[in-house]
């Protein structure tokens, strides 16, 4: 199960107090002064060890406060303010929200590529099963910004599976008891920690859990994956379709443990996707089946789908699917389906949809096509990026920008929909992947994220945090976290590690922190992270506050 890293920070804010506010003359600790005491050995941070600690301090932050929410603070986003000032979701606007990270499955290699969407790096490579070679294609990813991949196993040489990683340090597990995360960081084939054959567990503490999907041994042929919206650790599943056995499987998203087998015959799942009221929709080849999981998973199909090969879905509840040469759009309402030519396509594979109702479609010899799907009537040709043949999978990242990958090239294609221009970045070999590669499409179909952050200013190297306290109102179907990172400067937070410390509900505040060993407490950055199942509810922060010391002799 995935845990959050805590490194016992001791925290108690107070905005603003420098350290020549403190009282000084005399004795510096006189009777009656609260937080002012001898300090028995060495503060948090490398500033001065022994000696007094100035009175505590608290800052808040909020409505009624003298300082406010501002949803763009410090890298904010996904977020507004109500009209009593409190930060909510804003639904409308969550691109920007996530983690710039898509996910690459590499099939011939065996490993999965976490690449940076901003600056085109490659930061880490990820074997994905005992033995490595397991044939990894389908990618899914969480409202937490972890991933799931399905490992085919089409080439005989592993078993059938599903594996989940971490997509932040915070949520990786010290399994070995050393102090710090032993995870892949770089580049290339070198980067990936290898997995012994017949050891369940990776070396890679970043690997969260693996689940055999073989099922005795059979050929299951996993070739769809989808993680719904759930919140909360123990609230989210994944899907992955067996496109041999027809079935679906839901699998505890914390875990991996296999809930239940769903059968979907005649349909064999080969693309899977949930729409806006969190029912799952199977590309069955040509079959379109739905799983109404709010209605004891009954199962209804839709008939075969005129262009049958990728499926994404919409905000709106609208089903498309590519295929051949042709985009088709189904309204679930009247089972009725669009269809629309696509005049210079040879084969069309994966899609997938932006905020802006805006389809990009992979096209296996030429590259990406773009239709224009906001009117609800009919859908429009608009144009193509051109990228090298051999094109797969296709996915929006969350600044809006469309992907594609090409298995021929071993590269990912980040596309400009404003001119069609073309950047690429190097993966592992023969990437064949598709599905939810960003985590994009989940949100986009209604499942609303985003994050809102403050910046503590303490009073240098002398800062002692003490706690963080809050207010947050998380009504069911709807979730918070509360993350940290500490800095010697505003610029430096950016490269500094977050340290998750509560989740809302259950935990209640305060929570006690302790700056990590080595790393300066000047500024303390506080991130509130809201997640919905639903975008008609919200997690709501009306408040936040911090306490702190400064070393009086420092």
């Amino acid at each position: 199960m995935s845990r959050s890293i805590f490194y016992g920070l001791c925290v108690s804010a107070a905005f603003g107090l420098a350290c020549n506010d403190s009282p000084i003359e005399g004795d510096p600790c006189p009777p009656g002064a609260r937080g002012c005491e001898q300090e028995p050995g060495p503060g948090p941070g490398p500033g001065p060890g022994p000696g007094p600690i100035g009175p505590e301090r608290e800052d808040r932050v909020g409505p009624g406060q003298s300082t406010g929410f501002d949803p763009r603070a410090d890298g904010s986003s996904g977020v507004k303010k109500d009209e009593r000032g409190n930060i909510v979701l804003d639904p409308g606007n969550f691109v920007g929200s996530m983690t710039p990270i898509i996910w690459v499955a590499n099939s011939a290699e065996g490993t999965v590529s976490k690449v940076d969407t901003r600056t085109l790096k490659e930061v880490a490579r990820y074997v994905t099963a005992p033995g490595g070679n397991a044939d990894p294609s389908r990618t899914t990813v969480s409202l937490n910004g972890d991933v799931v991949v399905a490992n085919r196993a089409a080439n005989g040489s592993g078993k059938a599976s599903a594996v989940k990683i971490a997509g932040d340090k915070s949520s990786c597990v010290d399994r070995n008891g050393n102090g710090r995360i032993d995870t892949s960081e770089g580049s290339g084939p070198g980067a990936a920690i290898p997995w012994p054959a017949g050891q369940m567990q990776s070396p890679d503490e970043c690997v969260l859990w693996w689940t055999d999907l073989s099922n005795g041994g059979q050929m299951t042929l996993p070739r769809a994956a989808g993680f719904d919206s759930g919140v909360g650790e123990l609230g989210t599943h994944v899907y992955i379709g067996l496109f041999n056995n027809q079935e679906v499987v839901r699998l505890d998203g914390a875990t991996g443990r296999i809930l239940k087998r769903i059968n979907v015959a005649p349909a064999r799942p080969y693309g899977l996707v949930l729409d806006k009221d969190g029912s799952v929709w199977v590309q069955g080849m040509p079959n379109i089946v739905r799983i109404e999981v709010k209605k004891n998973d009954e199962v209804r199909s839709f008939g075969s789908s005129p262009c049958a090969y990728g499926i994404a879905a919409d905000a709106r509840g609208y089903i498309y699917t590519a295929g051949s040469t042709c985009v088709a759009r189904l309204n679930p309402a009247t089972g009725q389906w669009q269809q629309v030519r696509v005049p210079g396509a040879t084969f069309l594979r994966g899609l997938a949809l932006d905020q802006k109702h805006q389809v990009w479609v992979a096209d296996t010899q030429v590259g990406m096509f773009h239709l224009d799907a906001a009117d609800v009537n009919q859908m429009v040709n608009r144009g193509m990026a051109s990228v090298p043949g051999g094109n797969v999978g296709a996915a929006i990242d969350f600044d809006g920008f469309p992907w594609i990958i090409s298995q021929v090239h071993s590269k990912a294609y980040k596309i400009n929909p404003a001119n069609y221009s073309t950047q690429s970045v190097d993966v592992g070999r023969g990437p064949y992947t598709y599905s939810d590669m960003t985590g994009f499409q989940l949100r986009n179909a209604g499942a609303p994220s985003g994050f809102y952050r403050h910046t503590f200013v303490g009073c240098g190297a002398t800062t002692r945090w003490f706690t963080l306290g809050w207010e947050i109102m998380a009504p069911q179907g709807s979730e918070a976290t509360v993350r940290v990172r500490f800095a010697a400067s505003r610029a430096e937070l950016a490269n500094a590690t977050w340290i998750q410390v509560a989740r809302v509900p259950p935990d209640q505040p305060p929570v006690q922190l302790s700056v990590p060993p080595g790393t300066r407490p000047d500024f303390l950055q506080v991130e509130i992270g809201m997640r919905s199942a639903d975008a008609k509810i919200t997690p709501i922060l009306s408040g936040l506050r911090a306490s702190y010391s400064c070393n009086i002799l420092g």
